[in-house]
């Protein structure tokens, strides 16, 4: 299988001072990407990790039969992309699931970095070495029942791109769509559908299409 390298929730533009953070907007200016563009292909040269400022970035393969299987969704402050790290090529498509800005980093701008600001340096370790326990942990839910694995997704999604409304609701608006929901926490579309409607029945997500309210401490206690 298809493994994208990534890393999310690094709180990276938080752990830079100022100084720092305009310096590394400085090396690594902006790069403007609308929604469905390809920021990069399986296959293409690994030049950039792509460190995402603003939207959301699906990361992608393709399945048996022609579809698209996706494997995460990113947004802000996430790293994507091998790139000088460890491989010579993207192990995946990354597509623009929103309108989005990213900033490449190629290996030239981490050296410059490197002894221009100190606190990149640190925060970058941290992050990495952050990322071993992440990968255990989203491996120990890969066995989990499809609703769990739903449930999941779902808090995921409204912690990183979701609206608090009151009495622990979230009003969530996704362009992911059923059959999309269900390559990201490997299932059927049929049993994910399965498993939103027995979410509904339980007065948990209501809406549908993408646009969703969320009861958020109900989905907990689920997990």
């Amino acid at each position: 299988m298809t493994k994208p390298w990534f890393v999310r929730g690094t709180e990276f533009s938080e752990r830079l001072d100022a100084r720092d953070h305009e310096m590394f907007m400085r090396v690594c200016p902006k790069r403007h990407f609308e929604r469905h563009q390809t920021i990069f292909r399986m296959g293409d040269p690994a030049t950039s990790l792509h460190v995402i400022a603003e939207g959301q970035v699906k990361l992608v393969a393709a399945a048996p039969g022609g579809h698209e299987r996706i494997l995460a969704i990113c947004g802000p402050d996430d790293f994507i992309g091998e790139a000088f790290l460890q491989e010579a090529y993207y192990r995946v498509d990354a597509v623009a699931l929103t309108a989005a800005v990213t900033c490449p980093m190629g290996r030239d701008q981490f050296l410059e970095l490197a002894l221009r600001a100190p606190t990149f340096t640190l925060s970058f370790a941290e992050i990495l070495a952050g990322q071993l326990s992440g990968c255990r942990e989203q491996l120990s839910y890969a066995y989990d029942p499809v609703k769990q694995r739903l449930v999941r997704a779902l808090l995921e999604q409204s912690e990183r791109f979701g609206k608090p409304l009151a009495e622990g609701w979230c009003d969530l608006h996704t362009e992911l769509r059923h059959d999309e929901l269900a390559s990201m926490v490997s299932a059927t579309r049929v049993s994910v559908s399965t498993a939103f409607a027995e979410l509904r029945e339980h007065g948990l997500v209501e809406g549908s299409r993408g646009r969703y309210r969320v009861h958020l401490p109900g989905l907990q206690t689920l997990l």
